[in-house]
Formats: C-alpha cells, structure tokens, sequence
C-alpha cells in the first residue's frame, strides 16, 4: 500500500481549507453561551490537570466564539495559517474539554478537533522541515497545504479503524452477536423524541416500526452491524490512493446514514467531513 500524498490540485486544495473553515464556524455557532458554573463535575483531559472553570464565563465564551471565526475566516482565505490553526485547535480542545467535563458527548467535536490538531502539526513540521532542510520522505508534500490535509485524511482514516477495533476488543471479539442490542437502544430514543416532541409522530412511527422488524430479524441485524464494523476495520485501504479514498469515503457517508436511518444517532459533521477530504469533490472536475 502506497502512503504517498495525493497530487491535490490547488483549487481542490482551497476547497477542502474553505470546507473545513466552514464547519468551524458551524461548530462555534452552536457554542452554548449560557453555561453551568462551579466545579467541573466530571473532568476530563487537560481539566484534571488545569482549571478551565473560566471557560463558564458568559463574556470569555463570546470572545472565544468571535475568536473562532476570525480565526476560520483567516484560515479559508490562507491568511496567517499557523495563527489560525493553533487558537482554532486551542479553542476546540478547550471547549470540548469543558463540555465533555460536565457529562456531554459530542462525537462530531472530537473529530474536528483531532483533525485541527493533526493539520497544525503538520503546518509546524513542513515549516521547520522547510527552514531546516529536514527529509521527512513521504510525511510531508509539496506544499504546506497539502501536508496539512494529508495528515488530516490520516487523522481521519485512524478515527474510523480505531473505531471498528474498538468495537471488537470491547466486546472481547463478540460484537456481531451484541450489535443488536444497538436497536433496543435506538427504541429508547423513539420514544423519548416522541414524548418531547422533537420529531413528527408519523416519522417516529415509521423509525419504530423498522427498529422492530429488525428486532425480530435478528440475524439481518447483526449482518448490517458487521458489515459497518468491516467498513471501519478496512478504512486504511483507501490510503492506497484517491480513487480508493473517495470510495472510502461515499461508502463512510453511507454507513452514517444508515444509522441514522436505523438507530436515530445523527452524525450530520462526521459525514460533511469526511465528504470534505475523502470524498473531495473538485476531483470530478479534473
């Protein structure tokens, strides 16, 4: 298997940068501005060891907020790419950190900010291997751009194949005969859509009505689960090159929207970034 970096044009190149600006900025939109205060009741990461009870503040969430899109904006437009990577990186850790210390989980967050933090490394390795003359074989590209997203695909590739090893040494190699247990959880989220009203009776009507036929198909269940357990374990493979990796990706996207067509778990940022950089849609303008 070749690990070479793609020959990315320049305007896929921009596409990709300008991408992931964008979901930047959609992450810290979303930002709660309104915050619990107090001891961190579950601290995680960098919150055992540093106080980040100052993140509850209303104002230094704002300025963090405007911070952040600045710092996107500067980043889409590949201005002060260093700058606006690190405090894009720092602000995503920080954040995440301090939710995920109060009991939140936000999967989607922590691709981003592995992916954000995979391409500031890269920036700052290509730099010093420029100004020192290091030779880094195929770690690094032609450009800084191009390292920055060859080590975010990386990034990606091993969040998806850590994820499927996961699986199976959780469940001490027994996940195809445990997956289905994925659907009485799925039903769980059913009903409590439905009695907060979130979603249309008639389309929680539809959902349950698919989770139980598959609850009473077991054997079809657990067939679907391995098959997106096996996706995951063969990620890697679309390393071998970009034909191979947008393949990886469409097939990624579609394993995402089965569940959330199955089992309600909404992965809408995982799927915009992986159709980002695997997917990489300028390509089909070549």
């Amino acid at each position: 298997m070749s690990l070479d970096v793609p020959s990315w044009s320049t305007v896929e190149l921009d596409v990709i940068r300008i991408g992931l600006g964008f979901v930047v900025i959609r992450a810290f939109s979303g930002m709660p501005i309104f915050r619990p205060t107090g001891t961190l009741p579950h601290p995680v990461g960098i919150a055992r060891v540093v106080d980040i009870r100052w993140v509850a503040s209303r104002s230094t969430a704002r300025y963090m907020q405007y911070g952040a899109y600045i710092a996107a904006l500067c980043y889409a437009a590949d201005i002060l790419i260093p700058v606006a990577l690190l405090y894009l990186t720092a602000a995503t850790i920080v954040e995440l950190t301090y939710q995920s210390s109060h009991g939140s989980v936000n999967h989607a967050r922590h691709l981003l900010a592995i992916i954000l933090t995979a391409e500031t490394a890269a920036v700052f390795v290509w730099n010093a291997a420029e100004r020192w003359n290091w030779d880094l074989g195929a770690t690094i590209g032609k450009s800084q751009q191009a390292t920055a997203t060859w080590w975010a695909v990386l990034a990606i590739v091993a969040v998806y194949f850590t994820s499927g090893l996961s699986k199976l040494i959780n469940t001490g190699g027994r996940w195809a005969g445990r997956s289905d247990r994925l659907l009485l959880a799925a039903h769980g989220r059913v009903e409590t859509d439905r009695m907060t009203g979130k979603v249309d009776p008639g389309v929680s009507d539809h959902t349950e009505a698919r989770i139980s036929w598959l609850l009473d198909r077991p054997f079809i269940a657990r067939c679907i689960f391995t098959v997106g357990l096996c996706l995951e374990l063969a990620t890697p493979v679309g390393l071998s090159g970009q034909t191979v990796l947008m393949l990886t990706g469409l097939a990624l996207i579609a394993l995402h929207w089965g569940n959330q067509f199955l089992l309600r778990i909404p992965f809408t940022e995982f799927q915009i970034l992986v159709f980002i950089y695997l997917v990489n849609a300028p390509q089909f303008l070549r």
